[in-house]
Parts: C-alpha cells; sequence; structure tokens
C-alpha cells in the first residue's frame, strides 16, 4: 500500500512520525468507516488528527477506491510499451487549486498541463465519420454553439430535460456533445438531467485546469498523504449489515469477502463512503433501521451506470496527426460512438505517444461488462475469456479504422507482430467490482443539487455519509469531491462528539 516500487516521491513525504497526535477531542468511542478510497482515507486522516480512535473497512484487497494505475511493479507492465504509469481509474486532476490539486501542491509532486505550452496538445474530432482538425471544427457555427453552451450555456441553464435536450445540438455535433457532457460525466448526454448538471457546474470554485502527474499514480499521493491512515485498514472486510437501533452503539455485520465467514463488530458512529449502486442494493449493504424515505428518494434521482477502461497501443502514431501525418499528436479525441472519447496519456510524460485509453459508460459498458462476466483474480492467474475481449477490441478498432481508413487495426501491437499475435490490451471493467459497481455517479433527469444534501445528510448524530456521491459543490464524479465530502462528514463526526460531551 506503498510508494510504487521504482517511482519516488521527496524523501521528506515518505518521513512522517509514525506517532498519532494527542486526543484533541476527548472521546472514548470508535468511530468505524465503511470503504478505503479517497473520502475514506480523508474521514479518517481528520478524525485521527483530532486524537479519535478509527477503523476502516475496506471489501477488496486493497486501499484506493476507484483509483488504480498499471505501475513498472506490476507484471502486466512488461508487455506494454508505455514508459509511464497507465491509470485504469481517475486518470487527470481538475482544478491546480482543488482539493486533489491543493495536495499535490503540498507534496512537490511533478504534473504536466498536457493542453499547455510547451505541449500544446490539440483536441481532434469525430465528424460524420471523418477525422478533424480543432481548427477546422472551431470554423462551424454549430460547433461554436455547442462550446459555448459546454462553457457557459449549461451552467445558466434553468429548463428540465436531459443534457441531449437542453443541448439542441445538430446531428453532426451529437457525438461530441456525448463525449463532453455525457460520456465525461459518467453516462450519456441522453440520461443525465440538464439542470442539475448546470448547477453543479456553477458551484465549481476551481480553476477548471487539467493536468495529469508526469512521475507518480495518484494512488501514490493518497497513501502518501494519508499514510497515517492506512495502518487502521482491515481489508476483505465488507460491511454487510448496519444496526444503529441501540443507543450508542453501532453494530456492523463483516463479511470476510476471501473467505466468506460473517462476523459482528461494535463502533459508536460510522461513516459510509460506499458508492451509489452499493447503497442502492441492500443484499450488499442493509441498514436497520431503514435508511430514511429522504434517503432512498434522494438515492432514486442519482444515477451511476456502468463503466469500462480499455487500454490500446499503437506501433506508430502519425495517423493520428493530421494533416498528412505532420500535425502535432492530439490530447482527446472525441466523438466516437463506440468510444465516445480516446485520450492519449502519454502527452507531456514520454516521448512516445503510442498509448490509448478508452472509457465507455452506459449501456455500451454495460453490454461489454455482461459479456465479460466476473472480474478475474489475477493472483490465481484468471483471465477474461480471451474471445470477449477479441470482440471488444476488434469492435473499438473497427470504429477507428472507419476513421483512420484501417490504420488503427493495420498498426495496433501485437504481441508476436510478425506472425500476427494476439493484440495488446487492458481492460479494467469496474462495473465487475463487487462493491463499487460501476464508473461515478451523475444526475438524473428530475435532479438537482439538493438531493445530494440529502445524500449527505448524517442520521441521529450515528451514521454519517461521504464519498463523491455526496459532495454538494459541484465536484462530484472527481476524487477531489470525494476529498471534500470526507473532510465535511469527519467535520460533522466531531461536531456530534462535541455536543454530545456538553450535553
Amino acid at each position: 500500500m506503498g510508494v510504487t516500487a521504482g517511482l519516488v516521491l521527496p524523501a521528506w513525504l515518505t518521513a512522517c512520525s509514525s506517532d498519532e497526535p494527542g486526543p484533541e477531542v476527548k472521546y472514548d468511542g470508535v468511530v468505524g468507516i465503511v470503504g478505503a478510497g479517497a473520502a475514506g482515507l480523508a474521514v479518517a486522516d481528520y478524525l485521527i488528527s483530532k486524537g479519535i480512535k478509527v477503523k476502516i473497512f475496506e471489501a477488496s484487497g486493497r486501499v484506493g477506491g476507484r483509483i488504480k494505475a498499471i505501475k513498472p511493479s506490476d507484471p502486466i507492465y512488461n508487455e506494454l510499451a508505455a514508459d509511464f504509469h497507465v491509470e485504469l481509474g481517475a486518470d487527470r486532476i481538475f482544478g491546480t487549486n482543488s482539493e486533489l490539486g491543493n495536495i499535490i501542491k503540498l507534496l512537490k509532486v511533478p504534473t504536466t498541463k498536457f493542453r499547455a505550452e510547451p505541449i500544446n496538445a490539440p483536441d481532434y474530432y469525430i465528424i460524420n465519420d471523418e477525422y478533424t482538425l480543432q481548427s477546422d471544427a472551431e470554423a462551424r457555427a454549430d460547433f461554436q454553439a455547442l462550446k459555448a453552451f459546454k462553457e457557459t450555456g449549461l451552467a445558466a441553464y434553468t429548463g428540465g430535460g436531459s443534457v441531449l435536450d437542453a443541448a439542441a445540438a445538430s446531428s453532426d455535433m451529437q457525438g461530441i456533445l456525448n463525449s463532453w457532457l455525457g460520456n465525461a460525466y459518467g453516462s450519456s448526454a441522453g440520461s443525465i438531467g440538464a439542470n442539475a448538471l448546470g448547477e453543479a457546474l456553477a458551484l465549481i470554485a476551481h480553476d477548471k485546469e487539467e493536468f495529469m502527474l508526469v512521475t507518480n499514480p495518484i494512488g501514490d499521493v493518497l497513501t502518501s498523504k494519508y499514510a497515517k491512515t492506512l495502518k487502521h485498514v482491515t481489508l476483505n472486510s465488507a460491511i454487510k449489515a448496519v444496526n444503529y437501533a441501540a443507543a450508542g452503539i453501532v453494530t456492523l455485520t463483516v463479511l470476510n469477502t476471501e473467505s466468506n465467514a460473517e462476523s459482528t463488530v461494535e463502533v459508536t458512529k460510522l461513516v459510509v463512503t460506499s458508492p451509489v449502486n452499493v447503497l442502492k442494493n441492500s443484499s450488499l449493504i442493509s441498514f436497520s433501521p431503514a435508511l430514511p424515505a429522504s434517503k432512498t428518494s434522494a438515492l432514486s434521482r442519482i444515477g451511476m451506470d456502468a463503466s469500462i477502461r480499455v487500454i490500446l497501443e499503437f506501433t506508430r502514431n502519425n495517423f493520428f496527426k493530421i494533416p498528412d501525418g505532420t500535425g502535432p499528436a492530439p490530447a482527446f479525441i472525441y466523438g466516437g460512438v463506440v468510444c465516445p472519447s480516446y485520450f492519449f496519456p502519454g502527452i507531456g510524460r514520454s516521448d512516445k505517444n503510442l498509448t490509448v485509453s478508452i472509457t465507455i459508460n452506459g449501456l455500451k459498458a454495460k453490454e461489454y461488462s455482461d459479456l465479460l462476466g466476473p472480474e478475474p483474480d489475477i493472483t490465481k492467474d484468471e483471465a477474461y475469456d480471451p474471445e470477449v475481449v477479441k470482440f471488444i477490441v476488434n469492435e473499438i478498432l473497427a470504429e477507428m479504422d472507419v476513421v483512420f481508413d484501417g490504420k488503427a487495426s493495420l498498426n495496433v501491437r501485437r504481441n508476436f507482430p510478425d506472425e500476427g499475435g494476439n493484440i495488446i490490451s487492458v481492460i479494467k471493467d469496474w462495473t465487475a467490482e463487487p462493491y463499487i459497481l460501476g464508473g461515478q455517479s451523475y444526475p438524473l433527469v428530475g435532479g438537482t443539487n439538493e438531493d445530494r444534501v440529502a445524500l449527505a445528510e448524517p442520521i441521529a448524530d450515528k451514521i454519517f455519509f461521504a464519498g463523491e456521491a455526496t459532495d454538494v459543490t459541484g465536484e462530484f464524479g472527481t476524487i477531489s469531491g470525494a476529498l471534500k465530502s470526507g473532510e465535511r462528514a469527519a467535520e460533522e463526526v466531531v461536531a456530534a462528539i462535541l455536543a454530545e460531551a456538553e450535553s
């Protein structure tokens, strides 16, 4: 759970004392935390800093939640041509002065702004199956109208319906609309509520700059920043039931996800950071008494779709550069159907630009997830059915071949290129993670930011809620949103403890 092997942070980051502070808040109880993702670690760090005892229950065998990377220490890394870590979950940081951005500045981790000097990597677009330069797209009136809607119109939008309804984009622009304001927010433009998304975007206070880490995966930042929390994490421990009926006690039913054995643990307060799809599934986590109607109603207006990340590599990249293979390498290609966007994570981090990271959310991801089945256990040398993987990869390449005149299939990396070997690919199906079940939360049509407020509301000063879905500052679906929700929930716990002490 420490810093990536072979990649180093400044020495002072890992030299923190293991001694915990004396209690700033006198409290004899123990606060339980469900989940060791960004939100759970932030909660624990805050409470530990106040001298409050915590127990973190993590259902999987690792910390980080929806943050995961292919690192040089991973066996699959040796099959890839990439000379940098490849993120399988969150891959960019939004806002140099966001919650995560501020931590990165504090830790002095090297970063790159891949659309800024000296990189100047442009976006390219697929319009009517034609590969289009950004300058050519910018010359179109319908593109300018969609861009204005994305940058200012949506945040000011007060009508109903979906993003697709609100944008009123031309048929030529609907693929780009879905890339920008559908897939990017975890679903499709036809499923996301325009009013709620616009309301959230208007709340964002950071500078909205996008950047990446050059040397270390995002997970390294979390395990360095929250190093003191890691010894409080119990892995492979899923909370199946929460009983908070008794005064002063919360009784947890804990399932060991390796042995399937159940046990009970008592804590005095509990912070739940489970994703939306887990909270909606009573067979995964149940509450007694049941969650209040205000929460179940809020959950009914918050969606969370299937999500898959596919990593492909190519032997050359000049066919991504136009005109005539001489233009700058892209940062993103927007407007696909099977794959709404293609991200080039090597920009600013490597001299190579041969790796393409594809995120598919929504119905297509659900179709692929159903085909793939349960996630394989790589520790037992398991793998997805190679024929299913081949089918998915070939569908992606077929779409790329239409745009690139067959050059994608011709230049995709294979393990035995001279013999027409298998295509080298990595698939991460977040839908198959039993206690994640998808990508990120998004507002359904008819939802508002008040749904997140209701979801975040504590129950009887005993059960508290964090996680990106409970962020009320417009940053749901991001690491910064998860971190802010964790700090907010931890402050609510401390306030409740102090109020009890005064009474």
